[in-house]
């Protein structure tokens, strides 16, 4: 069995969440490649939380600090369920004990709640787990209130720059994983539609979908943009297809 890098899953290694916390540089001490990416998720996240609803709120894994703050600003009641002791200690201090976050080290096939939650947040941990269809059916079956919903954000294999890479002899098919997905410990880039089809799948409805961010070109070539630049490809991905998106988002909620 392997490693659900970043944020929760198992493993044939002795210790999963010292292999986590191994990863977790990559978000505390970022690159100048990784910087594009946290500020592409302040706008992001922005975007996704202002489309939810609920009271209870799960989020799984504490990634790059771009979501937990903004949720606590939202929602009364947030917990957030990561597998590196490293980097919810880095949360910890920047949220400064918040009353009504409950920070939980451990990986996700390992949590069950005392009580079930009216969303789950997978924002940029599918593309790491080990499996996806697991993660789902255990949000359906022990971390959702009947009716509750899921969303999900991912990086999408259709990208621009993916499809550009392609072209160019850089890759030899869209979902090839690159230099920066292993350093990040991917395990996969998914297409919009293997994405619907696990969460149909795992039992969920689809109520909302949508593109997140316009990319033509790598990270690595966008460290030169400005925030306003930044800013732009994230509103520019809300209105092209979801086709050509770098990134997408799904909500969906347990079927009846």
């Amino acid at each position: 069995m392997t490693v659900d890098s970043a944020s929760g899953g198992t493993t044939g290694r002795s210790d999963p969440k010292a292999d986590l916390d191994g990863v977790s540089g990559e978000y505390i001490e970022p690159t100048p490649d990784r910087v594009v990416d946290q500020k592409l998720f302040e706008y992001i996240s922005d975007y996704v939380i202002g489309r939810l609803e609920g009271t209870r709120v799960l989020e799984l894994g504490v990634g790059d600090q771009a979501w937990t703050s903004k949720l606590l600003e939202r929602f009364p009641d947030v917990t957030t369920v990561d597998g590196s002791a490293r980097l919810l200690d880095v949360a910890r201090r920047h949220l400064q004990d918040n009353s009504r976050w409950t920070p939980v080290h451990a990986l996700f096939e390992e949590y069950t709640p005392d009580e079930p939650f009216d969303l789950v947040l997978a924002t940029y941990v599918l593309e790491h787990v080990d499996s996806v269809e697991a993660i789902l059916e255990r949000a359906r079956q022990h971390w959702l209130v009947p009716g509750g919903r899921i969303a999900v954000a991912v990086p999408h294999a259709l990208s621009l720059h993916r499809r550009l890479a392609v072209t160019m002899g850089l890759a030899n098919h869209v979902s090839e994983l690159g230099e920066t997905d292993a350093r990040m410990g991917h395990r996969r880039c998914m297409t919009w539609q293997e994405l619907e089809a696990d969460l149909v799948n795992a039992g969920f409805e689809v109520v909302e979908r949508k593109g997140l961010l316009t990319k033509a070109l790598p990270n690595s070539a966008l460290t030169a943009c400005t925030d306003e630049q930044l800013k732009g490809l994230v509103e520019l991905g809300l209105e092209l297809p979801i086709e050509y998106s770098a990134a997408i988002y799904f909500q969906a909620r347990v079927k009846s």
